[in-house]
């Protein structure tokens, strides 16, 4: 994880050449103490992504610009456009599965991932149910 501020924010972000994920966060911030072990396996377990810090007290231009209101707040971006954030302790499963799953279309083009919602069979089975049992009751 690197450290970057305003000095530095524009020549990394411009340099970058592909998705990369900014953490705001505070040194006096408990849940943002709390998320650094995660961040640190996720920088870890994906060498390739850059994962970028920023202290909201060192770079309060920054945080402002961001529209940050609350700390941890992460962004997943690529070419100074944010595609995802995520707002509080976050699970490095969640996380992790941002990565893979970066270029997903429906990600990029709504900032969440979709997600398929289940059938309700509860009325068509009701309706059957009632058809077999008046059925049952005209043949017996």
């Amino acid at each position: 994880m690197k450290k970057i501020d305003s000095e530095n924010f524009n020549t990394i972000v411009d340099t970058s050449t592909g998705p990369y994920l900014l953490k705001f966060g505070s040194t006096t911030c408990g849940p943002c103490h709390a998320m650094k072990p995660v961040l640190e396996k996720l920088a870890s377990e994906n060498p390739d992504f850059p994962v970028y810090e920023i202290d909201t007290n060192e770079s309060p231009e920054l945080a402002a610009h961001f529209g940050i209101r609350s700390v941890p707040t992460m962004f997943f971006c690529e070419n100074r456009e944010v595609i995802i954030q995520f707002t509080g302790l976050t699970p490095f499963k969640d996380l992790q599965y941002t990565i893979e799953n970066i270029n997903d279309p429906h990600l990029r083009e709504h900032g969440s991932f979709a997600v398929e919602k289940k059938k309700d069979l509860f009325i068509p089975l009701l309706v059957v149910g009632i058809i077999l049992f008046a059925l049952l009751l005209i043949f017996l």
